[in-house]
């Protein structure tokens, strides 16, 4: 059990620490390390990294406005290392995301979850839960687009009050 967590918004120095915590996940797919360093620099203000209290890196949130509807966050991937795992740190990630400023500019919150990912389902529906909001999904991302060794990826969206 870790003491002291600290949940902050990502940094380019970050982008190794992500990477390595989905390479480890063994669950998440794998983007180059390039990426990472990307998410962590560009969209800073929309990712954060939990770390222990000697800065190693045990789980992230990686999310970015739409481009296309800046008022619709999506949730890229959500990592936590094994030995941090049944401490609720996931949905610490996104709650800290909640209580950023940007954030009352949201009207939802959207990601993509395999319908086989029982612990992905079970987050977000409690962080939609904690958020006092209506939980809906729809098909987008088939086996037609992802073929067939992969879970279709519907599309979860979580419209917060107004």
């Amino acid at each position: 059990m870790f003491m002291n967590i600290t949940i902050r918004p990502t940094q380019l120095s970050d982008g190794t620490g992500l990477a390595n915590l989905v390479k480890a996940s063994g669950t998440l797919d794998v983007n180059s390390d390039y990426l990472y360093f990307l998410l962590a620099d560009h969209f800073s203000e929309t990712c954060a990294i939990a770390v222990d209290d000697k800065q190693t890196p045990i789980g992230f949130v990686t999310a970015y406005r739409l481009p296309k509807d800046p008022t619709t966050l999506f949730i890229w991937q959500i990592a936590v290392a094994e030995e941090a795992r049944g401490q609720g740190l996931a949905k610490k990630l996104l709650q800290h995301l909640t209580e950023q400023v940007w954030f009352d500019s949201i009207n939802q919150v959207v990601c993509t979850i395999s319908p086989h990912n029982c612990a992905s389902n079970a987050l977000f529906e409690s962080f939609s839960d904690s958020l006092n909001a209506q939980l809906n999904s729809k098909d987008y991302l088939t086996t037609q687009h992802l073929g067939l060794s992969h879970d279709p990826e519907p599309y979860v969206i979580i419209e917060l009050p107004t």
